[in-house]
């Protein structure tokens, strides 16, 4: 009896484990690389389709590395300045300008590399 209820409570565990670890069907899951010579500050403002707000991640890569990234197909991601850093900081926006990439589902499991 006790051999029963522990193997439902690792099967319902392991079903849950396996459900939440994948991929929503209009997830794209990408590494957005340096690849200069000399570590680098970048900062993704994102816009997701559905969403009114926007993303932003300021993270420094050194040369070579990559930082893995989820958006939804067709996001918008925009390599900022720091002025248009203080522009989204301030509750504009500024997707109306063009993107550094827009995300599609071609680029799922890809590296893109990130100017220098």
């Amino acid at each position: 009896m006790k051999q029963a209820i522990l193997f439902s409570i690792f099967g319902l565990f392991t079903i849950t484990f396996v459900a939440a670890q994948e991929q929503k069907e209009d997830d794209v899951k990408f590494n957005l690389k340096n690849s200069s010579w000399l570590p680098k500050k970048y900062t993704i403002i994102s816009y997701q389709p559905g969403q009114t707000g926007n993303g932003t991640n300021g993270f420094y890569l050194f040369p070579g590395f990559s930082k893995s990234f989820t958006f939804k197909a067709g996001t918008k991601i925009f390599l900022a300045d720091q002025k248009q850093v203080g522009v989204v900081m301030s509750g504009a926006r500024i997707d109306d300008g063009p993107p550094f990439r827009i995300i599609t589902k071609e680029d799922n499991r890809k590296t893109i590399a990130l100017p220098d």
